[in-house]
């Protein structure tokens, strides 16, 4: 084994060791760690299919974070939080995956969430840019069924605003 090999496999390693340290010491802080295998390619290229990522439990969820909330289905989805709406009083959050066209919520029937909001009660309270209301009319027609809280099972751990992942230990096969 090469020099540049065994040194790369050690520093795999003490990531690896660090990464558990942390989700550890998360555990006792916060009484939940989760970790997810990334599965699909709608986070790419920011997340690959089989990436490791430590999930924290959060309420404190701001624009651009990572986040995995359950779906109508109670599927776990890993996407990014491109908006926050205030509906009727209630906090929901806008998801898109980096590698998809639209946001969650008004394109794909399985990323469906229980609250619904009609498009003229939507106080949008924060976004990622300009186009941001030309991308939720375009999408969402007269209503939109959004993420609240209750769905949000954490976000991805983060320091300096770079997710912290484990890319290349788990191979799919067949």
């Amino acid at each position: 084994m090469s020099k540049t090999l065994k040194t790369l496999e050690t520093a795999l390693l003490l990531l690896l060791i660090l990464m558990l340290l942390y989700a550890n010491l998360a555990y006792y802080l916060w009484k939940q760690v989760t970790i997810a295998v990334i599965e699909g390619y709608s986070m790419y290229p920011l997340l690959h299919d089989s990436d490791i990522v430590i999930i924290l439990p959060s309420n404190n969820i701001h624009l651009g974070d990572i986040i995995v909330f359950r779906n109508d289905y109670n599927e776990l989805v890993i996407h990014r939080v491109v908006g926050i709406i205030n509906c009727s009083s209630k906090t929901l959050y806008v998801t898109k995956g980096d590698n998809n066209q639209f946001v969650d919520q008004a394109t794909f029937i399985s990323y469906r969430t229980s609250i619904e909001c009609k498009k003229g009660a939507i106080e949008i309270l924060h976004s990622t840019n300009d186009d941001f209301n030309k991308n939720i009319a375009q999408a969402i027609g007269d209503n939109y069924r959004g993420i609240d809280t209750s769905r949000i099972v954490g976000k991805a751990l983060q320091i300096n605003d770079v997710v912290i992942k484990i890319t290349g230990l788990i191979t799919r096969w067949g």
